[in-house]
């Protein structure tokens, strides 16, 4: 038993962050379009509907009101989603050429942020998609120098996501 979409229902993906769009369906194959305007094949199990959930304050009995501390993006690493719904309120007018380049620009700007704040690591998102945007900020990871990078933990994103250690230097 599989979930059925329609032509134009909204989906989210089991293991990645975005939306698409359905397309079409073949079977147990939900054909989507990411953002970008790129057609993907999916196994039905792999998606989701996309619907947004509103939940109100629940107060706990007797909770203890906590201390505030200063988000973990603060203190020892950096996150930039370069999903580009995340970077860029409208991308009318772009070519998937100035999307990419712009994506790269945030991501060496979040490194570049990092080593002036002496922050030790960055959480890069790029998503999973066609491996594209991954290879072109490896690539680019790779010419900065004085950083180590892997993917992320499976809860950061696994291979939608790359962790970058900044390695400090002895000066």
């Amino acid at each position: 038993m599989f979930m059925k979409y329609c032509k134009g229902d909204k989906v989210r993906f089991k293991d990645a962050a975005g939306s698409a769009v359905v397309l079409r369906m073949e079977g147990d194959l939900v054909y989507v379009e990411d953002s970008f305007g790129f057609e993907h094949a999916y196994q039905t199990h792999e998606l989701i509907p996309h619907q947004h959930l509103e939940v109100g304050h629940v107060s706990i009995k007797d909770e203890k009101p906590k201390t505030s501390q200063p988000p973990a993006q603060q203190v020892d690493r950096l996150i930039i989603d370069l999903h580009s719904h995340e970077l860029i309120e409208s991308t009318a007018g772009w070519t998937k050429y100035d999307i990419l380049n712009y994506q790269l620009d945030k991501a060496r700007q979040t490194v570049s942020e990092a080593r002036r704040r002496k922050v030790a690591k960055v959480l890069i998102i790029h998503g999973k998609g066609s491996g594209r945007l991954k290879d072109e900020v490896h690539h680019m990871l790779s010419r900065l120098g004085g950083l180590n990078y892997y993917f992320a933990d499976f809860a950061d994103g696994g291979y939608g996501a790359t962790e970058v250690q900044i390695l400090l230097s002895k000066h």
